[in-house]
């Protein structure tokens, strides 16, 4: 069977996906796909190996060493170009890559994967992070921080993540969180934001993930948005994993 040309490949894939708000799957080969908060040059690099899908992925460092970059130690990348808007439900996916000599904190939280208010109120609202060998996701949408659930983090290999929310000042929000494939937060009717004319948008890589090391690496890969009529499917990282 003859394969398509690649142009023509990207322009169907395109097509599919035109609906979506956000794309940083690297494979333009370069990281124009989004904005970056990084301490040096070398803090956010484009690699092809190991990939979640296609040919490019995203290799964040982090050091002790490095320069505060807004009041912490960051190499993230910020989806703040894209308005979220409140009392609109959005759909998001990434996938994050620790190796396995990944150091996560013992006594504080790594954030890897975050919502962060655009207006200057107390940040995150919801949070994916690592602390020990668990994976700890937290939410702070009404001011109180809690713990929504833990699970047991794997290194060395992928870990794919949707969130679907509803972002909202009343108790009229909602968010569900997927970890490869399997519904591990389900919560309804509850205060997701602060009271801002915009919803929170998303931010990914490293922050303040060197509590008990000298540095960390994270890989991510297939960070997606989409809007009210996205769905799971839409915004989920390639369903056969790369090798």
């Amino acid at each position: 069977m003859k394969r398509l040309p690649l142009f023509v490949f990207l322009a169907l894939f395109s097509s599919l996906h035109a609906d979506l708000l956000t794309v940083a799957d690297f494979e333009t080969g370069d990281l124009s796909q989004m904005r970056m908060q990084k301490g040096s040059e070398d803090s956010i690099v484009l690699v092809n190996d190991p990939v979640r899908a296609g040919k490019h992925a995203a290799k964040t460092l982090l050091r002790k060493s490095d320069p505060i970059v807004s009041k912490g130690l960051r190499a993230e990348f910020s989806d703040n170009r894209t308005k979220i808007l409140m009392d609109q439900n959005y759909w998001y996916g990434l996938s994050l890559f620790l190796p396995k000599d990944f150091a996560a904190p013992k006594e504080k939280d790594a954030v890897l994967f975050q919502w962060h208010t655009q207006q200057g109120g107390p940040s995150p609202v919801l949070a994916i992070r690592v602390r020990g060998d668990e994976w700890v996701i937290t939410s702070n949408g009404d001011g109180k921080r809690r713990t929504l659930k833990r699970v047991p983090m794997e290194k060395g290999r992928w870990t794919d993540w949707v969130v679907h929310a509803k972002w909202a000042s009343t108790p009229t929000g909602y968010w569900s969180i997927w970890k490869d494939g399997v519904e591990i937060v389900s919560e309804k009717d509850i205060i997701t934001q602060y009271p801002e004319k915009l919803g929170p948008y998303a931010k990914f890589g490293q922050y303040h993930s060197v509590h008990e090391a000298e540095q960390n690496v994270v890989l991510v890969d297939e960070y997606r948005v989409g809007g009210p009529d996205s769905s799971y499917e839409e915004v989920a990282p390639a369903k056969v994993l790369a090798k």
